[in-house]
């Protein structure tokens, strides 16, 4: 409904009008010539293949101001070591001035320095051999006293060593891809300021104003608008699954502040383009020709941006207040619903202040606001300055880019499928208005950090062979994290070290943000050309795979389709992708991996009431009934890690993916720095990887157009959780061992030793070798480390109890939606957050594992003391490994303690006061050595030690880690 009566959807009235031809009719493209990858035009044939049409000379100088326009990996924070000698090309890598300009790679591929690759990878084949000899000698070596401890601990290794396995065999191939702008520059920009470079649809997601501050999500909006990528190519869309008034007001007043920031950007090259991470900063380059017109500039920018933080802060009481007041003139009694009412007299057609029906979360009807129509063709030069405006953008493009705000409809007794459903519900939507063949994802709470970030994105989507590329995963980096990074926020060992690695194989999964993909890959299409099985283990994908080649499923046309198979020009039936005509007729264009409108076709997009309704219509909830969203078509669901089965779905078709890391980062977010939240998101991610393990998306069935590793990497992703069951025993028993007298390891050999050595010397040395190709710190991997232990022991336990429940009873599991609003002072402390404790179930088992560990050590030093034990170094193994555990769980301890827990004193304080307290009790209260009096029947069967006499160790089974 509209405004007031209406059907929730105009055009936003009083933004920028689109000028200049708004011509929507679009004509052939024209192919230049063939390739082998069965289409007349493509990525493959260079740069006649791709023709679109915008503007992005605005920021040329901030290209310029870079190393020849390139955006690499190595920067001064990481190093990353890598081998210059080859390229995706293998023209050497580096740019042959010979070489003609449209055969020039946009994207280097560099290798890992063989110094450190070949090394890694002796050593994980030896230590695979050492720790199956030494699974073999446990095996061997059995524990008669307590076969039921020695059983569970033989299969605890075996588990450890097959999941450091599945861990480690997909990075032995780990490369490093990086773009090159300058050249992408060359190939797609023309002298006359227009681009040939393709549409983007960019997807904001947000689902509570109040849980994700709103002024974050404009700050990300505001960062898009800015971005340098052509004007006309760029469509932002923003889901608010609340539907509430709040955040479409935020987003209006984005939309305004946007005139301003945006040309402020580009005169001046600034850098990041959030206004308030750019605000925040001690120092302030600029790009401009004066620094005096910088600073002027810049103090009267910043003096608009806090009048428009005031707006976004006073929102909500004025929201509030304006309803009542129209409420109050329209004389409601009591108990009739009180409508939420906008600036313009009109009522809110989404969620209500006072919740109501059809007016509530999850009850609403759907709505589709242009906020900023789409710009012309042609540059906008802005207005010089003048007394109402200082500023001068005589000399600037002010076009923005398209911004539409989309709430998609929610009705009781229908499954939304939280984010999946609403990113589905956005791809259908920004088909039927802007149709970009690229898309990419963002939360809310990321914003773009790097302005060529785009561009970057863009380039692994054009390089040679880059048609059969379905996404472009960045790495997530995060703001705001405490400077210890207590929790494993960062987790660059992930992102550096795993992805990476996984760019060498069929490439990094999706991971849910900062993820490009190319349109088709969402409506079910194959890749035109895919590796099929050789003659050798064709299981396997084939020792010799060989290259099919597949026809499009039409011609790069927009007025008629080549019908192709069973479905015409759809890998589908029609049907399966719902039951509007108009976003079906959407898809022969974005069907063709090159679907770019040359210059002279390209036009305004005119955003109509035919299309606005349309556009209403895709989002409805009952849409996608009896159609394949869902499951063959868009987002997956049936798990809360929807990210993770998406891209599995793409790669089992035997579509690729890269992976993109630049300097600066491209897109920056916010991470739960307390301890409470950053367990739950643990829980979410681990739940929704052992839910895709226990569905039809298994990878162990996947197609044979998987790569074998990344079959591998899938397994590990999905299996990572039941980590939690082996690791709760291993770091509870040996600690139990020195009460009950009952060990894992039995009369341990000089070759136990000499396995055990090897094992764990080779681990650090993979560990260190891996530090240096993935180029993160030693501090990183360790703080990894530590969250590992805490993670498995909480949140991991908590999500295979979920899942085992959920799979046997056939019960949903509920989640909610992690807070990005911290509960502290950040005026005063940034890091408020950090030590606000809040009480959570998932604390239980880690405090278990730290009181156990300390007081077997306590007894076990206990017992030292009151020479029941005499040979002490033989316990000293399991001590180690008693306080190994506790050094592990460190971080869990001093988030615990809250705000006192910031001295590390503290703890270890508490700590010392346990064990002594536990020793002292030990010794002096004779019960508990049992019926021999004080020094009696400690041991069991092993034999009672009495007064005057020591207890020999040297029958006495050995404790090791």
């Amino acid at each position: 409904m509209a405004p007031g009566g209406g059907d929730g959807r105009r055009n936003g009235e009083g933004q920028q009008q689109a000028n200049g031809n708004n011509n929507n009719n679009n004509s052939n493209a024209k192919a230049k010539h063939g390739c082998v990858c069965g289409f007349p035009v493509c990525a493959c044939a260079g740069a006649a293949a791709v023709a679109s049409a915008a503007s992005s000379a605005d920021m040329d100088r901030v290209a310029a101001a870079q190393t020849e326009g390139q955006i690499g990996a190595v920067n001064d924070e990481s190093w990353i070591a890598v081998d210059l000698s080859d390229d995706l090309s293998g023209d050497g890598g580096g740019a042959d001035p010979g070489v003609a300009i449209e055969d020039r790679p946009v994207f280097r591929t560099e290798k890992i320095k063989g110094i450190l690759l070949h090394p890694y990878r002796v050593l994980i084949f030896v230590r695979l051999i050492a720790f199956t000899l030494f699974v073999i000698w446990r095996i061997s070596h059995r524990n008669p006293d307590a076969m039921w401890l020695w059983v569970t601990s033989i299969a605890g290794e075996f588990w450890f060593g097959f999941s450091w396995l599945l861990d480690q065999l997909p990075k032995l191939n780990p490369i490093n891809r990086v773009p090159d702008l300058a050249v992408l520059r060359q190939r797609f920009d023309r002298a006359d300021g227009t681009s040939r470079l393709p549409g983007l649809d960019i997807f904001v997601t947000t689902a509570d104003p109040f849980k994700e501050p709103i002024l974050s999500t404009a700050n990300s909006i505001l960062s898009i608008l800015a971005a340098d990528y052509p004007v006309e190519r760029n469509t932002c869309y923003l889901s608010d699954d609340s539907g509430m008034l709040l955040t479409y007001e935020a987003m209006a007043e984005a939309a305004k502040f946007a005139t301003v920031w945006v040309p402020f950007c580009r005169k001046h090259g600034i850098e990041p383009r959030g206004p308030e991470s750019y605000f925040e900063l001690k120092s302030h380059p600029y790009m401009g020709r004066s620094q005096e017109d910088f600073v002027n500039d810049r103090r009267r920018v910043r003096k608009e941006y806090d009048e428009f933080k005031a707006r976004i802060n006073g929102l909500e009481h004025d929201i509030k207040q304006r309803s009542d007041a129209y409420n109050a003139a329209r004389g409601l009694k009591d108990g009739e619903p009180r409508a939420t009412w906008m600036a313009d007299g009109n009522q809110w057609e989404g969620t209500w202040v006072e919740p109501s029906e059809n007016h509530r979360k999850g009850d609403h009807a759907g709505i589709v606001y242009v906020l900023l129509n789409h710009p012309s063709h042609s540059r906008q030069l802005g207005p010089p300055a003048s007394a109402d405006n200082p500023l001068d953008f005589s000399m600037v493009d002010v076009r923005l880019p398209m911004l539409v705000y989309v709430s998609r409809e929610k009705r009781p007794g229908f499954n939304h499928e939280k984010k999946a459903g609403a990113m589905n519900a956005l791809t259908r939507c920004s088909a039927v208005i802007s149709n970009s063949p690229f898309i990419l994802n963002l939360d809310c709470d990321h914003y773009i950090n790097n302005s060529q970030a785009l561009r970057a994105g863009i380039c692994f989507m054009l390089g040679r062979d880059s048609d059969t590329v379905a996404f472009v995963q960045f790495p997530q980096r995060f703001e705001g994290v405490d400077p210890t990074d207590l929790y494993a926020n960062h987790n660059r060992i992930f992102f550096d070290g795993t992805l990476r690695a996984l760019d060498g194989m069929q490439g990094p999964i999706y991971v849910g943000t900062g993820c490009m993909f190319r349109r088709i890959t969402l409506y079910g299409f194959d890749p035109p050309r895919i590796n099929v099985g050789g003659p050798c283990f064709p299981s396997l994908g084939g020792m010799f795979a060989k290259t099919k080649y597949e026809k499009p499923g039409l011609e790069l046309t927009t007025k008629a389709a080549v019908a192709k198979g069973k479905h015409g020009f759809l890998p589908l039936p029609k049907k399966s992708y719902g039951k509007s005509d108009a976003f079906v007729d959407t898809i022969p264009r974005a069907s063709h991996p090159s679907p770019f409108l040359s210059a002279d076709e390209a036009a305004a997009i005119v955003a109509d009431e035919a299309m606005i309704t349309e556009a209403v219509e895709v989002c409805t909830a009952a849409y996608e009934k009896k159609t394949g969203w869902g499951s063959d078509i868009g987002w997956v669901y049936g798990t809360v890690t929807e990210d993770v089965v998406t891209g599995y779905r793409m790669h089992i078709k035997g579509w690729r993916s890269r992976y993109c890391s630049i300097y600066p980062h491209a897109f920056i977010g916010t991470a739960p720095i307390n301890l409470t939240e950053r367990l739950y998101q643990v829980l979410r991610w681990s739940t929704g990887s052992l839910e895709i393990f226990f569905s039809r998306n298994n990878p162990l069935f996947g197609s044979t157009f998987l790569h074998p590793l990344q079959r591998v990497a899938y397994i590990n992703i999905t299996t990572y959780p039941f980590t939690a069951l082996f690791l709760i025993f291993y770091t509870t028993v040996p600690a139990l061992s020195f009460v009950t007298g009952h060990f894992i390891v039995q009369r341990p050999t000089t070759m136990f030793y000499v396995y055990l050595a090897i094992v764990l010397g080779t681990l650090l040395i993979l560990a260190v070798l891996e530090v240096k190709w993935a180029g993160v710190t030693v501090f990183e991997w360790f703080r990894n480390g530590q969250f590992w232990m805490t993670a498995s022991c909480s949140a991991y336990l908590a999500a295979v109890c979920q899942v085992l429940v959920k799979v046997v009873f056939r019960r949903d599991i509920s989640f909610k939606l992690t807070s990005k609003q911290p509960a502290g002072d950040e005026k005063k402390d940034p890091y408020a957050d950090l030590y606000v404790v809040r009480w959570t179930w998932l604390m239980v088992t880690p405090i278990i594992i730290i009181l156990v560990n300390i007081i077997g050590s306590a007894v076990a030093f206990a017992k030292v003391l009151d020479g029941e034990w005499t040979h002490w170094l033989k316990v000293a193994g399991g001590v180690f490994f008693n306080f190994w555990v506790l050094f592990h769980l460190y971080p869990f301890a001093k988030g615990l303690l809250g705000r006192h827990g910031k001295t590390p004193v503290v703890v270890l304080v508490w700590w010392a006061f346990t064990f002594v307290i536990t020793a002292v009790l030990y010794i002096n209260i004779p019960h508990i050595h049992g019926p021999g009096g004080k020094h009696g029947g400690a041991i069991g069967k092993h034999g009672a030690a009495h007064h005057g006499k020591k207890f020999d160790l040297d029958n006495l089974s050995y404790n090791w880690p």
